[in-house]
């Protein structure tokens, strides 16, 4: 029988570990500068609040917990199960919020780092468990929290050194009253929105047989979309250039919309991402903030501003995102509460940092070795003890091998000195 994790879970060596660790601390200790503290939820919830904010779709994703005991011999056999494990970090939050009323600040700033489970085919790059790391703002209605999310976000980016980023910002709302504003039916707007978002990520005939299926190929309206998505398209092609000549396009396309209804709208949109790029590039010279118009996220939950960033090699995978969700922490709460927020993709930066440090994360952390030469354990001990107080990383070899053996054991083990 072979012997491993279960099919889509990892162990994890020291080596991976510790980076791993690493990256959760730098993460934490750069968002708490801007004054926001952890928080952790149970890795099981109910199930009813699980499925609360989606159904069907969410409950594919769920690893289902068995009741015990009595109650599972009394249950039917669709009332298995009573409890799930979290699938993602933002529904928990939700609870969270409406369980703790009159117990957080008005303006709540969290972030959560921790594993989540989902009911995926594993594959190359996609594991049933992984972890997360969330930053939000619940409360917080001004657009100023969407500059300090971001501004924070960047410097998180900026103490990993991971390269040269782009920052993507565009708002739900401008898409979709563009798509208005070129005949798209009001029902068709959101898997219109849906698939422009993967436009990079599949092939042209797929986009085009996608699109066929939602407005019928060769139509007027088929046409305006998909000449939009062709025009906004970033793969390869350097974002400045980009950046000029999809706003040109777009600026001729907000002059063809005669509804002024909707044109105004578009305006109210316009001027309020204008205000955050330009807020972001006032506190931070260096930011990699750009605006394109076809960043809209899949998750349906998003109400206004969404962003995310992606390396300047690899501008198909983001390897963070979020946005402003208005909506959703209402409905646990009973009342309407503003919120913002951003998931930063702690496994892709993680599988980047492993692929930069070839496994040397534990060199990382400097460790003394102090070895033994037949002489007296406890003083060896003693010795490793007192360096200790002072605030050294020491390991001791407390069998009585021949010193080869032990100077290829802290070359095994990642150790500094010996």
């Amino acid at each position: 029988m072979a012997i491993g994790p279960p099919t889509g879970m990892r162990d994890w060596l020291p080596q991976d570990a510790l980076l791993r660790q690493q990256l959760m601390e730098t993460i934490s200790s750069t968002y708490r500068l801007y004054g926001y503290l952890p928080i952790d939820t149970p890795v099981m919830e109910d199930l009813a609040v699980l499925l609360g904010k989606g159904g069907g779709e969410n409950e594919k994703l769920l690893f289902k917990i068995l009741k015990r005991g009595e109650k599972l011999a009394q249950a039917k056999d669709h009332e298995l199960a009573d409890y799930g494990l979290r699938y993602d970090l933002t529904v928990p939050l939700a609870r969270f919020v409406a369980t703790h009323q009159g117990k957080i600040p008005k303006v709540f700033r969290r972030y959560h780092i921790g594993p989540v489970w989902r009911a995926d085919r594993p594959q190359k790059g996609r594991f049933r468990e992984f972890y997360q790391c969330d930053i939000d703002v619940v409360g917080g209605a001004s657009s100023a929290y969407e500059v300090e999310i971001i501004t924070a976000t960047e410097r998180v980016l900026k103490e990993l050194k991971l390269g040269q980023y782009w920052f993507r910002i565009n708002d739900k709302r401008l898409l979709r009253d563009l798509l208005l504003g070129f005949d798209v039916p009001a029902e068709k707007i959101y898997p219109v929105c849906v698939l422009l978002d993967k436009f990079d990520k599949i092939s042209p005939i797929e986009f085009d047989f996608e699109l066929s299926n939602i407005l019928g190929k060769g139509s007027d309206v088929w046409h305006k979309v998909r000449d939009l998505a062709i025009r906004s398209s970033w793969g390869g092609v350097d974002h400045n250039i980009l950046l000029s000549e999809t706003t040109a396009y777009y600026e001729d396309q907000f002059k063809k919309i005669t509804n002024q209804s909707i044109l105004s709208r578009i305006n109210k949109v316009r001027a309020g991402l204008d205000q955050i790029i330009n807020s972001l590039r006032g506190i931070n010279a260096e930011s990699r903030i750009i605006f394109h118009p076809l960043v809209v996220r899949g998750l349906d939950y998003y109400t206004g501003t969404v962003y995310e960033a992606v390396m300047h090699r690899d501008s198909k995978a983001s390897i963070l995102g979020g946005g402003r969700y208005d909506d959703l922490i209402g409905q646990f709460a009973g009342r309407k509460i503003p919120a913002v927020g951003c998931s930063i993709g702690f496994e892709r930066i993680l599988a980047i940092l492993q692929e930069r440090t070839a496994g040397q994360a534990v060199a990382a952390s400097p460790r003394a070795l102090l070895i033994c030469d037949e002489g007296d354990i406890g003083l060896l001990q003693r010795q490793a003890e007192q360096l200790r107080n002072e605030g050294l990383c020491v390991e001791t070899y407390l069998d009585y091998d021949d010193v080869g053996k032990q100077f290829k054991y802290a070359e095994a083990a990642g150790i500094t000195w010996a």
